[in-house]
């Protein structure tokens, strides 16, 4: 491989992991609303951990933010 092949594989990778990181950013918005609204609905942080990749420290948190 020449450098200017490794340089396109670097660029690739990069612009790759950016869109992941933004829809992963994204995902973590809908999923924290979605935890707003069931607290909202009566459900507590500790019944939504059971179910989730969160422990409810992380979710308290995010509820806070």
């Amino acid at each position: 491989m020449n450098p200017e092949e490794a340089d396109a594989k670097v660029q690739l990778a990069c612009t790759r992991y950016l869109k992941a990181k933004e829809e992963a950013d994204a995902a973590l918005g809908d999923l924290f609303a979605a935890y707003a609204a069931a607290v909202e609905a009566g459900r507590t942080v500790e019944e939504l951990a059971e179910n989730s990749p969160l422990s409810a420290a992380d979710i308290r948190t995010g509820l806070r933010a």
